[in-house]
C-alpha cells in the first residue's frame, strides 16, 4: 500500500489550521462577552449580543461553549487563574524572603487586582468591574468558591500564623470584609464622588489603594482580643 505523504501532510496543516481559527473564534466569543457582562449583568446580555459583538454567528458560540452559562463560567475561570497565579507566585517570594508582615501579605493579596485595573488592557477592566458584581450577589458564590477559595485560603493561613491571638471566626469574617471593600474600591465605586460633592474620587485608584491598606490592616487588628 502506498502512502500518499504529500496528502497526508495537506490535512495535517489544515487540521492545525481549523485549531487555529477555533481557537481564535473562542477567543474573540470570551472577549466580547467578558466586555459585555462587565458593562451590564448576566441577565442583560444574551448570547446573540455577545456573538454580535464578536462578529460570529450564534452557531459558532453554542458550538464552542453550548449555553451561555458555560461561557459565563469560562469568561470568569479564564483571569481568575491567571490573578491566582500571581498571587501564588508572589506569597510564595514574599514567604521565601522573610519577615513577613500581616501588611505585606495584604498587599500581596489585594494590589495586583489594582495593577491590572490600572494596565491598558480593557478586557481586565471589564473583568474586574465583573468581579464586583458578583461579589455583591450570592447567585455566584459557588463561581467565587471555586475560582478564588483555594488562593485566598493559602492567605487565610498565613495571617492565622501572624495573629495567632485573632479568633478564628474574627478572622475569617474580618478577611470577607476586606474582600468586599476591594472589589468595590477596585472598581471605581464612585459613591466617594456624591459623599464629597466631587472634591474626590473613586477612579483615583492610587490614593484609594494605600488608605484601603491602611484601613485593612487596622480593621484586622481591631478585631483581636483587648
Amino acid at each position: 500500500m502506498r502512502i500518499d505523504w504529500g496528502n497526508m501532510k495537506k490535512r495535517g496543516a489544515q487540521s492545525i489550521q481549523t485549531r487555529s481559527n477555533g481557537d481564535l473564534t473562542r477567543e474573540k466569543i470570551i472577549a466580547a462577552a467578558e466586555k459585555l457582562f462587565g458593562q451590564h449583568s448576566f441577565d442583560a446580555v444574551s448570547l446573540r449580543d455577545i456573538t454580535n459583538a464578536a462578529e460570529v454567528t450564534l452557531a459558532l458560540a453554542s458550538y464552542h461553549f453550548g449555553t451561555k452559562e458555560n461561557l459565563f463560567t469560562e469568561v470568569i475561570a479564564r483571569r481568575a487563574d491567571i490573578l491566582n497565579r500571581i498571587r501564588r507566585e508572589r506569597l510564595a517570594a514574599l514567604v521565601d524572603r522573610g519577615g513577613m508582615t500581616v501588611e505585606a501579605l495584604l498587599d500581596t493579596f489585594m494590589r495586583p487586582l489594582f495593577e491590572q485595573m490600572q494596565s491598558e488592557d480593557d478586557g481586565w477592566q471589564a473583568y474586574l468591574m465583573l468581579l464586583a458584581k458578583l461579589s455583591s450577589n450570592e447567585r455566584w458564590l459557588d463561581q467565587l468558591r471555586t475560582n478564588f477559595d483555594e488562593t485566598a485560603n493559602l492567605f487565610i493561613a498565613q495571617l492565622k500564623l501572624l495573629l495567632p491571638n485573632l479568633p478564628e471566626e474574627n478572622l475569617v469574617r474580618g478577611f470577607s470584609f476586606i474582600l468586599m471593600l476591594m472589589v468595590q474600591t477596585v472598581s471605581k465605586n464612585r459613591r466617594v464622588d456624591t459623599l464629597s460633592s466631587g472634591k474626590f474620587k473613586g477612579e483615583d485608584l492610587d490614593v484609594t489603594y494605600e488608605l484601603l491598606l491602611r484601613f485593612s490592616l487596622a480593621g484586622l487588628r481591631a478585631l483581636e482580643p483587648a
